[in-house]
C-alpha cells in the first residue's frame, strides 16, 4: 500500500481474523483499499514502525470492536494514535463488549450476528471522508473522560441508567461543595471531586466507572493527613455512617478506616434517601476538612 493511495486501516484482534477477513473483502468489493496488518506487513519489516506508518497514511480507521479488540493493547494503541492523527474512525460492533471511554462519544455500527452481510451503511459512511483532506493537527486530549463522555459510557454498562443517575447527581453535589471535579483514566474511568487542602489538596470522593459495578469510593485512607480525620475515631466514625447504608453482612470491618471504602452506585445509593444520607455526610466532612485547613 502506498502512501497516496487511500486506504483503510482495519485495527482489530487476531482473534477476530474470521469476521475481518470477509468485511476486508466487502470494503474490497466497494472499491476501498485496506491494510489489515498480517497481510500487510512484509518478512523482516518492523512490526512497530510498519503499524504506526499504516495508521499514519491511512485515510480512515475502523476498529472492529469486541471482547477480544478490549483485550488487545494494539486495538487500543492503533486506535489512540488515529484519534491524536484526526482521522475519521468507525466501529464495527460484533458483540456486546462496552465501548472504551475514548470510544464512546463515536458512532458504532452494529455488525452483531451480521457478519455475512454487507455492511452498506458502514461503507457509505467511509466512502463520505476517505478522499477528504484530514487536518493534521494531533488532538491532545484522545482517550480522556470528561463530563460529557463520562456518564455516556456509564449508560452502556450494567444498570447504565441508574449508574449514570446517581453519577450526575454526585457530580453535581461535587460541584456545588469541592473545589474542583475532575476526570481520569481510560480503561477505568473516574471523577474526583477535590478540595485544596496543604500542598496537594485532597480528594473528597471519587465516582469509579468499574465495568462490573461503579462505585462511590470514600478515600479515608487520603483524610488522614488533615485534621480533624488525622484522629483515627474521627474516620471510624464516617465508616459506621456509611455502614447504616448497608446491609448488617456487607459492612466494612474498622481496618477500612486507612482505606479507601466503596459503596456501589446502583445497589447502595439507589434509594433517594440512601443518596441523601451519603452526601450529607460528605458536605459535613468537607466542612470540617475545610475548617481545619
Amino acid at each position: 500500500m502506498t502512501a497516496q493511495t487511500p486506504y483503510i486501516f482495519i485495527s482489530h484482534s487476531s482473534k477476530d481474523k474470521p469476521f475481518v477477513r470477509p468485511f476486508a473483502a466487502q470494503l474490497e468489493r466497494a472499491g476501498m483499499n485496506s491494510w489489515v496488518d498480517v497481510e500487510d506487513i512484509l518478512d523482516g519489516d518492523q512490526w512497530v514502525r510498519v503499524i504506526q506508518a499504516g495508521v499514519e497514511g491511512c485515510g480512515a480507521l475502523v476498529v472492529v470492536w469486541s471482547a477480544n479488540a478490549r483485550a488487545s493493547v494494539w486495538v487500543e494503541r492503533e486506535t489512540l494514535l488515529a484519534l491524536r492523527l484526526n482521522k475519521p474512525v468507525f466501529i464495527a460492533l460484533i458483540d456486546d463488549t462496552p465501548l472504551p471511554i475514548y470510544l464512546i462519544e463515536r458512532q458504532a455500527t452494529d455488525l452483531r450476528g451480521t457478519q455475512k452481510a454487507p455492511p452498506q451503511r458502514l461503507i457509505r459512511a467511509i466512502s463520505k471522508v476517505l478522499y477528504l483532506p484530514q487536518d493534521p493537527t494531533p488532538s491532545p486530549d484522545v482517550g480522556r473522560p470528561t463530563e460529557h463522555n463520562f456518564f455516556k459510557y456509564l449508560e452502556q454498562l450494567p444498570n447504565g441508567a441508574e449508574n449514570a443517575r446517581i453519577a450526575r447527581a454526585l457530580f453535581a453535589f461535587g460541584e456545588r461543595h469541592a473545589d474542583a471535579v475532575t476526570f481520569s483514566g481510560k480503561t477505568e474511568p473516574a471523577f474526583h471531586a477535590h478540595l485544596w487542602l496543604g500542598p496537594g489538596g485532597v480528594p473528597l470522593f471519587s465516582v469509579r466507572a468499574y465495568r462490573k459495578q461503579p462505585a462511590l469510593e470514600i478515600p479515608l485512607q487520603f483524610w488522614m493527613n488533615f485534621p480533624p480525620y488525622d484522629v483515627r475515631s474521627e474516620r471510624l466514625a464516617v465508616l459506621e455512617a456509611i455502614n447504616r447504608l448497608l446491609p448488617e453482612r456487607e459492612r466494612f470491618k474498622a481496618d477500612r478506616a486507612d482505606l479507601r471504602p466503596n459503596l456501589a452506585l446502583s445497589k447502595a445509593l439507589a434509594q433517594d434517601d440512601a443518596l441523601g444520607s451519603v452526601t450529607a455526610a460528605l458536605q459535613e466532612v468537607a466542612r470540617r476538612l475545610k475548617a481545619g485547613r
